[in-house]
C-alpha cells in the first residue's frame, strides 16, 4: 500500500520538475518564434497538433524516467543509512564483546588473587 503512494509522491515531484523545465523552454521558444507564426491558420493548427503531441509523448516519458532517478535515489540514500545503521551496530557489538573478555578476564584474576591471599 505505501509503495503505490511513494510511487505516486516521485511522479509528482517529476511531473512539477519537468513541467517547470519544459514551461520554460516553452516561453523561450514562443519569444523566439513569435513573429514565425504569421502563415495560415489551417497549416498552423495541424503543425501545432503534431507539436503538441509530441511535447505531451516527450514531457510524460521525461515525467516517468525522472520518478525512476528520484526513487532510485532514494533508494539508495535508504540503503547507505541502513548498511552505515548496521556497521554502527557492529561496530557497538565488537566493543561489547570485548569489554566482556575484558571483564572476564579481571573476573579470573580476581580469582587467582583470592585463592593466593587463602593460601598465604
Amino acid at each position: 500500500m505505501i509503495r503505490p503512494l511513494i510511487k505516486l509522491m516521485f511522479l509528482a515531484k517529476a511531473t512539477f520538475e519537468v513541467g517547470r523545465e519544459r514551461l520554460e523552454d516553452c516561453v523561450d521558444a514562443l519569444t523566439a518564434k513569435a513573429t514565425e507564426y504569421k502563415s495560415s491558420g489551417t497549416d498552423r493548427v495541424s503543425d501545432v497538433r503534431e507539436k503538441v503531441k509530441e511535447t505531451v509523448s516527450e514531457v510524460s516519458q521525461n515525467i516517468w524516467n525522472r520518478s525512476e532517478i528520484l526513487e532510485g535515489q532514494v533508494k539508495e540514500k535508504i540503503r547507505r543509512q541502513v548498511a552505515e545503521f548496521s556497521l554502527g551496530a557492529l561496530g557497538d557489538a565488537t566493543e561489547i564483546n570485548e569489554l566482556r573478555a575484558e571483564i572476564a578476564t579481571l573476573r579470573a584474576e580476581i580469582s587467582e588473587l583470592r585463592q593466593t591471599k587463602v593460601s598465604v
